[in-house]
């Protein structure tokens, strides 16, 4: 986030974080209202297209494949260097003899294998332990950014920080915030096994999401782009290593839960990325008992060994997998599926002013492929021109 503010400049930034909090709280509204209309049928991704849209039903679960697995990869990429910092500063080892690319690999490889359990749970309800202590974590770095981010940058030249880089680059990198606050993967799974699921209930965890995701990105983007300026890297811990190669004790303890954090949100991505090909792959005739479980267990081996493979090929560069999945997939399975969903069970009632909303949300999003497009691709090639 903080190196994405450096695409947008400060105000921009703001101002498109808040743009993204808003259509996510939207359409988390839409799916919570057809969540709970068609509760009795206890819906699903599939289900609803299935009902809604038919011949585009296998668009939505595509979509979802695609978001959430871009973040799938970028996790590993990110809990193998994060971990790896982490342990450089409680553990120096010869890196001669064991760099820091095979350490990230070694990381990599002992955190999948530690989390392959919880990926293998039927239900998301079954993480719900692991969730708090991903919060905690969350917490901790929370704070500690406040001690770490005087902004120096913003003292030394403040005008600087409120333009944008280029025109090109800013475009492609608001999936960015799209992909940050994606979550809708999960409203239906929230509204079957919610107890007494009501739509006070599901607003009341939309906007509790929403407004959680807001109040931690903004200063975790603001403060450290305030401190470090155009010098910002792709994980803003990265900026807090001493001129020696050394981190300071509590930054090193931020590298590891940043490191957990980031393993537990691997879980709640892995979960919806294997219901979904389960419904490409078998439809609505969903296998059962032992054949049921030996899918879910397949499918799991194999998606954790592809995540794994596909961080390795590529390496550090966490834009691209996270820019794809938030334009290709998060902007269709979030914003647009929702969206047309909406419109083909209820109507456009142009006298309600949450069905305009709707509308106009739409257009917007639509407008975002070809635009956001042209920047990853611009931003893709000016990187390996540099």
């Amino acid at each position: 986030m903080a190196a994405g503010a450096k695409q947008f400049g400060l105000l921009l930034a703001i101002f498109l974080l808040g743009v993204a909090a808003a259509i996510t709280w939207l359409s988390i509204r839409v799916l919570s209202k057809l969540a709970l209309d068609l509760k009795e049928t206890k819906p699903s991704f599939y289900s609803v297209s299935n009902l809604l849209v038919p011949k585009l039903n296998w668009v939505f679960d595509v979509a979802l494949v695609i978001n959430c697995f871009g973040g799938v990869i970028a996790y590993v990429q990110t809990f193998g260097s994060l971990l790896t910092t982490g342990l450089w500063g409680v553990i120096e080892w010869d890196k001669k003899t064991l760099s820091t690319q095979n350490t990230a690999l070694i990381v990599q490889a002992a955190i999948l294998l530690a989390l392959a359990p919880l990926c293998m749970m039927k239900e998301i309800s079954g993480t719900k332990i692991a969730n708090m202590v991903g919060l905690g974590c969350i917490g901790y770095i929370f704070i500690m950014t406040f001690f770490y981010t005087p902004c120096t940058a913003a003292k030394a030249d403040f005008g600087e920080l409120l333009k944008p880089s280029n025109v090109l680059g800013l475009f492609g990198s608001f999936p960015t915030f799209i992909f940050a606050y994606g979550c809708q993967q999960n409203v239906f799974t929230v509204a079957n096994e919610l107890k007494d699921a009501s739509m006070k209930k599901m607003n009341k965890i939309g906007f509790m999401s929403v407004a959680t995701g807001a109040l931690v990105y903004l200063p975790l983007m603001l403060l450290p782009y305030m401190t470090f300026g155009s010098s910002i890297k792709g994980t803003y811990l990265a900026n807090l290593t001493n001129d020696d190669g050394t981190v300071d004790i509590p930054v090193m303890i931020a590298y590891v839960l940043a490191s957990l954090s980031v393993s537990i949100s691997y879980v709640l991505l892995l979960q919806p990325v294997r219901c979904s090909l389960m419904s490409l792959i078998f439809g609505a005739n969903q296998p059962t008992g032992r054949k049921e479980k030996t899918y879910r267990i397949g499918l799991v081996v194999f998606l954790m060994l592809l995540s794994y493979v596909m961080a390795y090929i590529l390496g550090d560069n966490l834009e691209l997998p996270i820019n794809i999945a938030g334009l290709l997939g998060g902007n269709t399975m979030c914003f647009v599926m929702p969206f047309l969903f909406y419109l083909k069970k209820y109507g456009f009632d142009k006298k309600s002013s949450f069905s305009i909303a709707i509308m106009a949300t739409l257009v917007f999003c639509l407008i975002l492929y070809p635009v956001c497009l042209t920047g990853i691709i611009y931003g893709a090639v000016n990187k390996g021109t540099n």
